[in-house]
Parts: C-alpha cells; sequence; structure tokens
C-alpha cells in the first residue's frame, strides 16, 4: 500500500487546471434540465471511487500497489500544479 500526499503549489491555487485534478481524482456530480423541465442527476466518478481508494486525510490517499502505476501516471501529468511524495507502508499498526 501506499500514501499518496499531495499540495497544490501557492501559485496555481487559482489555476483552472486545478479544477480539473480535483474533478478526476474524486469526481463531480452534475445536473441538468431536459426539455419538460425536470431536473436529471448524474455523477462522474474519480480515480478515487474508481480504484477503490480511501483518503487517510485532507490531503492524502491511501492506494493499493497494484494501482500505483495509474495513480503515478496522474500526479505526474499535474506535477505543474501539484507536489506529491509518495510513501510506501511497510507495516499497518491498529490502535
Amino acid at each position: 500500500m501506499r500514501i499518496y500526499v499531495y499540495d497544490v503549489k501557492a501559485e496555481h491555487s487559482s489555476n483552472p487546471r486545478r479544477v480539473k485534478f480535483f474533478k478526476e481524482l474524486f469526481g463531480y456530480a452534475y445536473k441538468w434540465k431536459n426539455k419538460e423541465g425536470k431536473t436529471l442527476k448524474g455523477q462522474k466518478l474519480g480515480l478515487v471511487d474508481f480504484y477503490g481508494c480511501d483518503r487517510a486525510g485532507d490531503s492524502a490517499i491511501l492506494v493499493q500497489d497494484e494501482h500505483a502505476e495509474v495513480f503515478n501516471a496522474f500526479f505526474k501529468k499535474y506535477k505543474d500544479i501539484v507536489k506529491c511524495r509518495v510513501f510506501v507502508v511497510v507495516e499497518e499498526e491498529n490502535i
């Protein structure tokens, strides 16, 4: 298991790519109206939902080893706006 700890670089806090980063990572819900005026809702899953990862905090994600390459590629794609560090979990202790 790996822990990905990330932070948006301060100079990119209002960058539209930041919004895209979070939408791809966590997904989003959307709604629209059809011709009859009914509101329909949908949801787009993000990487965290799709691969069954857990959030370890506000800026930390627990990722299984078999999905590490997908997340490595994702964070490399956004390395211009996000700082990321990856830690390999050797053992987990229950307290």
